[in-house]
């Protein structure tokens, strides 16, 4: 078996890292070389205190809701826009969109989701 070089292995420490080499002939080359290594230990130690910060930033910033004051103030808007299009007042469209945002680090899964609404009154009929 090769051994792999420098370049290589930093190349690999990322999914090394996170543990996805599947390959587990690439996983113990690169294994071994980080034995034999202090450069390419340094820089795995670098990359997993760069993945540790940029979580926290990541769980810190991408996990916030919205105010519970707003989310009631919109239900209460919604509800309001659906008892005059019931009474006949005029026409109004609420178009709702979804974003999913997912990130994966080192394992762990943090989901954001993000609704809109869009309303739109008076819009002509087709």
């Amino acid at each position: 078996m090769e051994s792999i070089n420098c370049l290589q292995c930093q190349e690999w420490l990322i999914p090394f890292i996170d543990n996805q080499i599947e390959d587990s002939a690439t996983f113990n080359e690169i294994a071994f070389h980080l034995q034999d290594c202090a450069d390419c230990r340094n820089q795995l130690e670098i990359e997993r205190r760069t993945i540790d910060v940029v979580r926290a930033l990541l769980v810190r910033t991408c996990c916030e809701t919205a105010p519970t004051t707003l989310q009631e103030r919109i239900a209460h808007q919604l509800h309001l826009i659906q008892l005059q299009q019931m009474a006949g007042y005029s026409q109004t469209e609420i178009i709702t969109q979804y974003r999913r945002t997912e990130i994966t680090i080192d394992g762990q899964t943090q989901i954001e989701i993000e609704t809109s609404h869009e309303i739109r009154r008076d819009f002509p009929l087709d």
